[in-house]
C-alpha cells in the first residue's frame, strides 16, 4: 500500500481471481482429475473448468468425488429421450407419441364428461338467464351487484325450483366441498378467495426451535452445520449462501477448500455465523431455504435436530 491506495499486480501462470476482492494472493488453479478432461483452461480472471469424460457423468446435485459410467444403451422396449451427457446419465423411456392403458382410458373419460357436463350446465344458465326480468331483453337493473351476480346469478327466485340462482345452485355445490372459499365481487368475475394471506400464516405456523436446556447453544449450532451440509443439495449451495447475505469473496474462499467434499459448505456457514456473531440462530439458517423454496429440506432438516437432541421446538 503506497500513500494510502492499494497496489495490484495481476496473477502468475497457474493462479487465478474471478472477483474485486483484498486478498494478499490469488488462488491456485484447479488440476482436472484422470477421469476428468479439460473445458476451459484456467485464465488470470476464471478457474480451470473441468467436466467428465466421455461416456460418463457427475450429477450436479451432489458434490463430484468421481464420475460414474453411463448406461451404455436402453433396454428392450424403450429409445433413448436424453443422451448421456458429463451432467447426466443416459435418459429412456417408451417411444414418443406413445400412451399407456391407463392413460388413454384417463383421457377418454375426461374428454366425455366434459362433452356431458358443459352442454347441460350452458343450457341450464342460459334457461334461467332467460326467465329472469330484463335479463335477456338487456334492460339493466339497478343494482350494487355485478351482472354476473343479478337475478339469475345469486338468487333469482324464477330460475329453478325452490327459488335458487342457477349460479347460486352452482357456488353452494362447490361450497359444500371448498366451505372456506368465499366470492369476490371484481370487474363482474367470480374469484374464489380463501388463501389470501396464506403464506403470512403458514411463516407464523412454522415451529421454532430453541436450544436444549444445559448444553452450549453455540456448540449445539455448529453441529447442526453438518446437517445443512448434508441434506441441502449441492447445486444449491452458492445459492443458498448469497441468501444468506455472504459476499462473492466469501463463497469464491470457501471453495479454496476440497470441493468434492463437504469442506466448502462447513467453510461458508462458519464464515456466515462469524458474521452473525450473538445473532446467528439455526431458524435463520431454516428459514432462509424456505426463502429460496426448500421449503421442505427445512422441515426434514428441523425434524432431524429435535431427534437428535440438539434442539426442541418452543413452547407458546
Amino acid at each position: 500500500e503506497q500513500n494510502g491506495s492499494s497496489l495490484c499486480l495481476p496473477c502468475k501462470e497457474g493462479e487465478y481471481i474471478e472477483y474485486p476482492n483484498d486478498f494478499s494472493k490469488c488462488l491456485r488453479c484447479w488440476t482436472c482429475r484422470e477421469d476428468q478432461e479439460e473445458l476451459r483452461p484456467c485464465r488470470a480472471t476464471s478457474n480451470t473448468q473441468c467436466v467428465c469424460r466421455s461416456s460418463t457423468f457427475c450429477s450436479p446435485d451432489h458434490p463430484c468425488e468421481m464420475c460414474q459410467k453411463c448406461r451404455p444403451r436402453c433396454p428392450d422396449g424403450e429409445v433413448e429421450l436424453a443422451p448421456c451427457t458429463p451432467h447426466s446419465d443416459r435418459q429412456c423411456g417408451p417411444p414418443t407419441g406413445t400412451f399407456s392403458g391407463s392413460s388413454s382410458n384417463l383421457i377418454v373419460t375426461i374428454v366425455v364428461v366434459v362433452a356431458v357436463v358443459l352442454p347441460v350446465f350452458l343450457c341450464l344458465w342460459k334457461c334461467g338467464c332467460c326467465r329472469c326480468p330484463g335479463e335477456c331483453r338487456g334492460t339493466p337493473e339497478r343494482s350494487p351487484r355485478p351482472a354476473a351476480l343479478r337475478g339469475c346469478g345469486l338468487g333469482g327466485k324464477r330460475d329453478l325450483p325452490g327459488g335458487r340462482g342457477i349460479t347460486a345452485w352452482f357456488l353452494s355445490s362447490r361450497g359444500r366441498e371448498r366451505p372456506e372459499q368465499e366470492v369476490l365481487q371484481h370487474g363482474g368475475e367470480l374469484l374464489g378467495w380463501g388463501r389470501l394471506g396464506v403464506q403470512d400464516n403458514i411463516r407464523n405456523e412454522r415451529k421454532i426451535l430453541v436450544p436444549v436446556q444445559g448444553q452450549d447453544p453455540i456448540i449445539l449450532l455448529r453441529r447442526s452445520f453438518e446437517f445443512f451440509a448434508r441434506d441441502v443439495p449441492y447445486k444449491d449451495w452458492k445459492r443458498y449462501g448469497r441468501a444468506l447475505d455472504l459476499l462473492e469473496n466469501d463463497i469464491a474462499l470457501a471453495e479454496m477448500n476440497d470441493k468434492y467434499s463437504l469442506e466448502p459448505f462447513f467453510q461458508m456457514l462458519n464464515t456466515w455465523h462469524n458474521r452473525q456473531g450473538m445473532n446467528a440462530s439455526v431458524n435463520t439458517l431454516l428459514e432462509t431455504l424456505h426463502q429460496i423454496n426448500l421449503g421442505g429440506i427445512a422441515e426434514d432438516i428441523s425434524s432431524k435436530l429435535v431427534q437428535q437432541g440438539f434442539f426442541q421446538y418452543e413452547v407458546s
